[in-house]
């Protein structure tokens, strides 16, 4: 789905003020990782992630595996990733 500039700007403000679930290191991203990740996204909707240098992915790769498990990767800057995961179950869910 593609989503309006003023969509974007709405989801980086909420991501912004959570920090950053979790980094991909040395080992890239690994199941364990992935599915921690799908359950902070199931709780909060939005985070980011960051990458660090010492990992072997690169952002596409990255960016392909997590839309395989729905998560939209909405915006990068620098080295973090910010995530989206449309979840109708929570009371206060994000609407765009």
């Amino acid at each position: 789905m593609n989503y309006t500039g003023k969509q974007k700007a709405e989801l980086r403000r909420l991501a912004n003020n959570r920090p950053i679930m979790f980094q991909i290191g040395q080992a890239g991203l690994t199941p364990n990782t992935i599915q921690n990740i799908l359950d902070n996204l199931k709780k909060y909707e939005v985070g980011r992630v960051s990458v660090l240098k010492s990992c072997p992915d690169s952002f596409e790769e990255i960016t392909e595996q997590l839309l395989q498990f729905g998560v939209l990767v909405v915006y990068s800057i620098g080295r973090v990733l910010l995530m989206y995961k449309e979840n109708k179950e929570l009371k206060n869910r994000i609407r765009l």
